[in-house]
């Protein structure tokens, strides 16, 4: 039978995920990289790139998102 304190996320352990952010970041680059090299128009190319990097911004807020509370946790470690 599932309860509510049954669930736990990746993060809970106390340690945020660093992998997981330098992931995202070296993904970001890469796709900027490909649109510089791939798309010849440049309309095109500046709303793609707009949309990466909002995208990309997204990505970064639902990482913030779900290692909150390592985070913090980890905040408290350091001043300790």
């Amino acid at each position: 039978m599932w309860q509510a304190g049954s669930v736990r996320r990746r993060s809970d352990h106390g340690r945020p995920t660093w992998w997981l952010l330098y992931a995202i970041a070296v993904l970001f680059v890469g796709v900027v990289g490909l649109v510089e090299l791939f798309v010849d128009g440049q309309e095109l190319r500046k709303i793609l790139e707009v949309l990466i990097v909002m995208a990309g911004f997204g990505l970064i807020a639902l990482w913030l998102r779900g290692n909150r509370i390592a985070l913090e946790l980890e905040r408290a470690r350091r001043r300790a």
